[in-house]
Protein backbone atom coordinates (compact mmCIF):
# COMPACT_ATOMS: atom_id res chain seq x y z
CA UNK A 1 0.00 0.00 0.00
CA UNK A 2 1.34 3.43 -0.91
CA UNK A 3 1.67 5.95 1.93
CA UNK A 4 3.33 9.27 2.75
CA UNK A 5 3.43 11.70 5.63
CA UNK A 6 0.73 14.28 4.94
CA UNK A 7 1.24 16.57 7.93
CA UNK A 8 2.52 16.90 11.44
CA UNK A 9 0.15 18.46 13.95
CA UNK A 10 1.74 20.09 17.00
CA UNK A 11 -0.07 21.19 20.12
CA UNK A 12 0.55 24.88 20.83
CA UNK A 13 -0.71 26.53 23.98
CA UNK A 14 0.09 29.91 22.33
CA UNK A 15 -0.54 29.35 18.63
CA UNK A 16 0.51 32.87 17.59
CA UNK A 17 3.82 32.66 19.49
CA UNK A 18 4.55 29.25 17.98
CA UNK A 19 3.52 30.49 14.51
CA UNK A 20 5.90 33.45 14.83
CA UNK A 21 8.75 31.02 15.61
CA UNK A 22 8.08 28.93 12.51
CA UNK A 23 7.64 32.02 10.33
CA UNK A 24 10.55 34.14 11.60
CA UNK A 25 13.11 31.57 12.73
CA UNK A 26 12.36 28.74 10.31
CA UNK A 27 11.38 30.98 7.38
CA UNK A 28 8.14 29.08 6.77
CA UNK A 29 5.09 30.82 5.28
CA UNK A 30 1.74 30.62 7.04
CA UNK A 31 -1.17 29.73 4.78
CA UNK A 32 -4.93 30.16 5.07
CA UNK A 33 -6.87 27.12 6.24
CA UNK A 34 -9.64 26.08 3.87
CA UNK A 35 -12.45 24.16 5.51
CA UNK A 36 -14.83 21.67 3.91
CA UNK A 37 -18.39 22.97 3.33
CA UNK A 38 -19.77 20.64 5.97
CA UNK A 39 -17.27 20.40 8.77
CA UNK A 40 -17.19 19.19 12.30
CA UNK A 41 -16.05 21.36 15.16
CA UNK A 42 -12.61 22.69 14.33
CA UNK A 43 -11.47 26.13 15.46
CA UNK A 44 -11.04 28.57 12.58
CA UNK A 45 -9.59 31.35 14.73
CA UNK A 46 -5.88 31.99 13.92
CA UNK A 47 -5.24 32.16 17.68
CA UNK A 48 -6.30 28.48 17.85
CA UNK A 49 -5.17 27.01 14.50
CA UNK A 50 -2.32 27.70 12.07
CA UNK A 51 -1.12 26.05 8.87
CA UNK A 52 2.34 26.11 7.33
CA UNK A 53 1.92 24.42 3.96
CA UNK A 54 4.75 22.57 2.29
CA UNK A 55 3.39 23.24 -1.22
CA UNK A 56 2.33 19.68 -2.02
CA UNK A 57 -1.36 20.47 -1.52
CA UNK A 58 -3.46 23.01 0.37
CA UNK A 59 -3.11 21.37 3.81
CA UNK A 60 0.05 19.26 3.83
CA UNK A 61 2.92 20.40 6.03
CA UNK A 62 2.76 21.65 9.61
CA UNK A 63 -0.40 22.27 11.63
CA UNK A 64 -0.45 24.07 14.99
CA UNK A 65 -3.51 23.72 17.20
CA UNK A 66 -4.44 24.95 20.66
CA UNK A 67 -5.28 22.06 22.98
CA UNK A 68 -9.01 21.65 23.52
CA UNK A 69 -10.19 19.05 26.03
CA UNK A 70 -13.68 19.12 24.46
CA UNK A 71 -12.53 18.62 20.84
CA UNK A 72 -13.19 14.87 20.71
CA UNK A 73 -16.58 15.13 22.43
CA UNK A 74 -17.71 17.96 20.12
CA UNK A 75 -16.84 15.81 17.09
CA UNK A 76 -18.13 12.50 18.42
CA UNK A 77 -14.61 11.03 18.40
CA UNK A 78 -12.93 8.66 20.80
CA UNK A 79 -9.55 10.29 20.13
CA UNK A 80 -8.53 13.93 20.62
CA UNK A 81 -6.17 15.19 17.88
CA UNK A 82 -5.76 18.60 19.55
CA UNK A 83 -3.96 17.18 22.61
CA UNK A 84 -0.34 16.07 22.43
CA UNK A 85 0.15 16.33 18.67
CA UNK A 86 0.09 13.66 15.99
CA UNK A 87 1.51 12.71 12.63
CA UNK A 88 -0.85 12.13 9.70
CA UNK A 89 -0.18 9.44 7.14
CA UNK A 90 -1.86 9.59 3.75
CA UNK A 91 -2.72 6.18 2.31
CA UNK A 92 -4.29 5.10 -0.95
CA UNK A 93 -6.84 2.73 0.64
CA UNK A 94 -8.20 3.87 3.99
CA UNK A 95 -10.98 1.27 3.92
CA UNK A 96 -8.37 -1.52 3.85
CA UNK A 97 -6.60 0.00 6.87
CA UNK A 98 -9.91 0.27 8.73
CA UNK A 99 -10.68 -3.40 7.98
CA UNK A 100 -7.28 -4.44 9.35
CA UNK A 101 -7.79 -2.33 12.49
CA UNK A 102 -11.24 -3.86 13.05
CA UNK A 103 -9.92 -7.39 12.49
CA UNK A 104 -7.15 -6.72 15.03
CA UNK A 105 -9.65 -5.35 17.58
CA UNK A 106 -8.02 -1.91 17.55
CA UNK A 107 -10.37 0.99 18.30
CA UNK A 108 -10.24 3.98 15.95
CA UNK A 109 -12.26 7.14 15.42
CA UNK A 110 -13.73 7.68 11.96
CA UNK A 111 -13.85 11.45 11.51
CA UNK A 112 -15.02 11.36 7.90
CA UNK A 113 -14.31 14.59 6.04
CA UNK A 114 -14.37 17.26 8.68
CA UNK A 115 -11.12 19.23 8.72
CA UNK A 116 -9.53 19.06 5.28
CA UNK A 117 -11.54 19.24 2.06
CA UNK A 118 -11.51 16.08 -0.05
CA UNK A 119 -9.83 13.96 2.63
CA UNK A 120 -11.34 11.28 4.84
CA UNK A 121 -9.68 10.85 8.27
CA UNK A 122 -9.41 8.33 11.05
CA UNK A 123 -7.50 8.57 14.35
CA UNK A 124 -5.89 5.66 16.16
CA UNK A 125 -3.25 5.08 18.81
CA UNK A 126 -0.25 2.98 17.85
CA UNK A 127 0.95 0.29 20.32
CA UNK A 128 3.09 2.88 22.15
CA UNK A 129 0.13 5.22 22.65
CA UNK A 130 1.11 7.74 19.96
CA UNK A 131 -1.92 9.25 18.30
CA UNK A 132 -1.79 9.01 14.53
CA UNK A 133 -4.14 10.25 11.86
CA UNK A 134 -4.58 8.19 8.73
CA UNK A 135 -6.25 9.84 5.79
CA UNK A 136 -7.12 9.22 2.17
CA UNK A 137 -7.71 11.67 -0.64
CA UNK A 138 -11.26 11.23 -1.89
CA UNK A 139 -11.42 10.59 -5.60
Amino acid sequence: MAWSIHHVNLQARDVRKAAAFYAVIMGMQEKDWVFPQARGYIPGDPDRLALFGDGRDSHSGLHLIAPDTEFARRNGLGHNPSIGGHVAFEVDNLSAVMKRLTAAGIRYSDAGTFAIPSMRHIYVNDPEGNLIEINERMK
